[in-house]
């Protein structure tokens, strides 16, 4: 089966993307390194653990699927722990959402993607319209996102 969508979580579960597939993953970049660094996880729409592959000088180049028995529940409460944690934290810091994104707390949680109790496949349809296409190598992203996007890359 294709891989039609790819998770990224990051191992704390504060960050998660949604890519439409493993090309979209390799065309993205980020204008830096991320600070602190971030070990990640990727899966795929199934739920199925994918491994990075990398060329002779450490760079992404592809993902392949592990031999773990796909966990789309798993995938699927790690990506609601995500949103549970933004929430978490937009409560816990509003001059910060207000000073970086114009929002009030409350406009801050009613915008945020409510995962709980969705399959995985029901998330995968809420946060297609919430991600980013890729951008061209070398030049900044054309949409940079939304306010939560844009908070997970800077926690």
């Amino acid at each position: 089966m294709t891989t039609e969508t790819v998770f990224v979580i990051d191992v704390q579960d504060r960050f998660a993307h949604l890519f439409h597939g493993v090309a979209d993953l390799l065309a993205t970049h980020e204008s830096g390194h991320v600070e602190p660094p971030r070990g990640l996880d990727f899966f795929d729409q199934d739920g199925q653990r994918l491994a990075p592959v990398f060329d002779a000088t450490w760079r992404l180049v592809g993902l392949v699927k592990t031999n773990d028995k796909p966990d789309a529940e798993g995938v699927q409460k790690r990506l609601a722990d995500v949103f549970a944690f933004l929430a978490d934290y937009t409560s816990a810091h509003p001059d910060r959402i207000a000073e970086d994104y114009g929002l009030s707390v409350d406009e801050a949680l009613e915008e945020l993607p409510q995962l709980t109790g969705k399959s995985l496949t029901e998330s995968i349809a809420v946060l297609q319209g919430i991600t980013h296409g890729a951008g061209v190598a070398g030049e900044a992203q054309k949409d940079p996102g939304n306010w939560f996007h844009n908070l997970m890359h800077n926690l």
